[in-house]
């Protein structure tokens, strides 16, 4: 040993106490900025999902519009069955009945942030209606001008645009029933947003503008899109095109 080192203290290893505050204190910064990141991309990942799922579904109306001469599924269909304004009891098949041929998992019909699970009734026949993730659109009634919204149970060919025309979109499930959404030619964009979950994927979103909420829908051509609310309530000959089958 040289004589030098003889005298000369050894420093135990370790951390000082500054050092080791400093080193939480960073921690603690990092983690304020990281958490948020990555909550976002979480729920990012659950709205990917949940397109997915509206994917599957858009396969399966594909498929069985083609093995119904091009008809799309009603909203329901059953005793007392009321054309293409189905039926609103319980003692029939829904859309996702009539599809669920075509899928054959149930776990496509959940959205991971409704926070519903699609489950049968009691009776074990059809699915319980309030257990739906996602609504079809179906018209109010058989008159104009609420006639030209909703296209549950139409012919592919009475749309004008399919590509532009909804199917299906996250449902809030603002009635009594799940599982479909009435638009009307009167619908305000207040009362509008009241019919769709426009908020389920938008976390960390302005929402202080109704405009801003954003779902995921199902378009009649069977592709899938992230939806602004806004995007699909415009004005004059642009009113709601999403939501209608033809323009007039």
């Amino acid at each position: 040993m040289h004589p030098a080192q003889k005298n000369t203290p050894q420093r135990d290893a370790g951390f000082t106490l500054i050092e080791l505050l400093m080193v939480i204190a960073i921690i603690a910064i990092l983690a304020a900025l990281l958490f948020p990141v990555f909550a976002q991309a979480r729920e990012k990942a659950r709205q990917i999902s949940c397109l997915s799922n509206e994917n599957q579904i858009g396969m399966a109306v594909a498929m069985y519009t083609q093995d119904y001469d091009e008809m799309l599924p009603p909203y329901s269909f059953g005793a007392g069955y009321g054309g293409i304004l189905g039926y609103n009891g319980q003692d029939g098949p829904r859309w996702a009945d009539m599809i669920f041929p075509y899928v054959k998992n149930t776990q496509a019909f959940d959205c991971p942030d409704s926070g519903r699970k699609m489950a049968l009734y009691p009776s074990g026949r059809y699915f319980n209606v309030k257990t739906y993730s996602y609504g079809i659109t179906t018209p109010l009634d058989n008159t104009y001008p609420d006639s030209l919204f909703g296209v549950a149970g139409r012919a592919l060919s009475e749309l004008d645009t399919p590509a532009q025309t909804i199917l299906l979109a996250d449902d809030t499930g603002h009635k009594e029933y799940n599982a479909l959404i009435e638009v009307t030619a009167a619908d305000s964009l207040e009362f509008l947003a009241t019919k769709l979950d426009g908020i389920r994927h938008s976390d960390g979103a302005d929402l202080s503008n109704l405009a801003n909420e954003a779902f995921n829908a199902l378009y009649s051509d069977s592709h899938v899109k992230y939806t602004r609310l806004g995007d699909t309530y415009g004005s004059g000959a642009s009113l709601m095109r999403p939501w209608k089958i033809r323009d007039n």
